[in-house]
């Protein structure tokens, strides 16, 4: 893969709502948490726990916590993420910001994420209010809800974006220390 293949990548992915009928496979969710187990982590902890959700009922219960959408429960299937905060005491080092495990968890969604764009699969990141989720899915309290993860197959007219986000030009997010 070349870095014009990645940026490619990159670009074509975004957030995707709303989904047709067609399921999700398992042999396709396992494929893209193969890639979420591949993410780098603080001193590769691996935090990181995937509760994969086919249930429509359960994802209509996981609707209600959702902070921004009333849409989870028509994704094709749910991945809600959460980091085992208990495995800071099985780092080597101290890590000095305990946050570190859920921006692990973070970079494992992203490598979902783009991992889906890739295989045609529509995807987006969800927020979830921690206390109902823990109570739904019977969590138990080590486990920090990092958020939630909708796939689904695109809708017809869905396929393409619509000429990309509009992005900041780089040179108002970037400065250079020589």
């Amino acid at each position: 893969m070349t870095y014009e293949d990645f940026k490619s990548l990159c670009q074509n992915r975004r957030s995707i709502r709303y989904f047709d009928d067609k399921p999700v496979s398992k042999e396709d969710v396992m494929k893209l948490l193969e890639l979420a187990r591949l993410a780098p982590s603080v001193e590769n902890l691996q935090p990181w726990h995937f509760h994969v959700i086919f249930n429509k009922n359960l994802c209509h219960k996981l609707t209600e916590t959702s902070y921004y959408g009333d849409f989870v429960e028509g994704a094709g299937a749910f991945i809600v993420v959460t980091a085992n905060r208990s495995l800071i005491h099985e780092a080597k080092e101290t890590l000095w910001n305990e946050k570190e495990l859920e921006y692990s968890c973070m970079g494992a969604m992203s490598n979902m994420m783009l991992g889906a764009t890739a295989m045609d699969i529509g995807s987006c990141w969800v927020s979830l209010a921690r206390g109902n989720v823990h109570e739904l899915l019977k969590l138990p309290m080590y486990e920090i809800v990092i958020g939630g993860l909708m796939l689904g197959h695109y809708k017809k007219g869905e396929e393409k974006g619509h000429n990309g986000h509009e992005r900041k030009p780089l040179d108002d997010m970037c400065t250079f220390h020589d």
